[in-house]
């Protein structure tokens, strides 16, 4: 059997990264439905709120504030009836995460983007490449200069450069100039 510890108050103190959280109603539009500039922010008394079909109009956003400023962002975690968005303003890291029904979509610093499906497959897409890994586990990778795939076992593996394509299969290995 596993013994289970809890962290000492020393350890817990060290960790902490966060230190309140507050649930507010954004209202994106005045009474007229005219867009606001900024959205006022309302905190409902009881802590609840529903989910508007329209997030142009209203949003419930959690905003949970960052324990140690000099080292990480606040989070605003937004609510929609369809997703769920965590964002923050980074200059480095991930700036964004949204949990939908089928996957979890990271959005990086650098506007890279990394997709996980609910059939385990994973998209990674960047400004210089992309890489994609099945839910079999083959994996195929673009870039400006190759593309490549691999089987889920490892067995056949191609390359394809501008002017060479290379292969590795079942009957043998294959290294030849591609045809224009």
């Amino acid at each position: 059997m596993t013994k289970v510890t809890t962290p000492t108050a020393a350890e817990s103190a060290i960790r902490r990264v966060w230190k309140s959280a507050q649930m507010y109603i954004a209202f994106h539009k005045d009474q007229n439905k005219r867009k606001r500039e900024e959205p006022k922010l309302w905190p409902p008394k009881n802590g609840s709120a529903s989910l508007h079909d329209d997030i142009a109009e209203q949003e419930a956003i959690v905003v949970v504030k960052t324990a140690d400023p000099e080292g990480s962002q606040d989070v605003q975690i937004k609510l929609h009836p369809n997703r769920i968005v965590v964002r923050r303003d980074a200059d480095k890291w991930w700036q964004g995460v949204a949990v939908d029904d089928h996957s979890v979509t990271v959005r990086m610093s650098d506007n890279t983007i990394i997709e996980i499906r609910h059939d385990g497959s994973i998209k990674r897409r960047s400004a210089e490449n992309e890489t994609h890994v099945e839910a079999d586990g083959s994996i195929f990778k673009w870039t400006p200069h190759a593309e490549a795939m691999m089987t889920d076992d490892g067995i056949e593996m191609s390359r394809r450069t501008d002017d060479r394509i290379a292969a590795i299969t079942h009957d043998g290995v294959v290294d030849r100039a591609r045809k224009r």
